[in-house]
């Protein structure tokens, strides 16, 4: 079960348990979850604690329309400690820079402080 809750005004941060699975179930109730705290486009900070794998179909949603939608900019926060550190690292580089096509900034940190940093810049004033 993924967890979404509001950092700041503009910001969501959705966490992903240990060694998840992404699916396209789990990406649906993500972006519902996200779609309850705001209808406005906001910056998502995604904490990845060590993916198992991501689905075709839950790739497919995250580069749809609706997600593109909601979705101002990407921060993708990886635990160094979590297993599957590098799997995880892997895959999400490969398919957000080969296979979907994204119109929102993504990219990758170890540090929360520099990942909000960077998605405040992308909020609306």
């Amino acid at each position: 079960m993924v967890k979404v809750t509001s950092i700041e005004k503009g910001i969501l941060c959705s966490e992903w348990p240990a060694h998840a699975i992404v699916s396209k179930a789990s990406i649906e109730e993500e972006t519902s979850k996200r779609q309850a705290l705001t209808n406005e486009p906001h910056g998502l900070l995604v904490k990845l604690h060590g993916i198992k794998g991501i689905t075709d179909d839950a790739w497919k949603i995250i580069s749809g329309k609706n997600v593109q939608s909601i979705t101002s900019a990407l921060a993708i926060l990886y635990d160094r400690k979590s297993g599957f550190y590098e799997h995880s690292k892997i895959m999400v580089d490969l398919r957000f820079l080969h296979d979907f096509a994204v119109v929102y900034p993504v990219k990758f940190f170890e540090d929360e402080g520099s990942a909000l940093a960077w998605l405040r810049a992308f909020k609306k004033k």
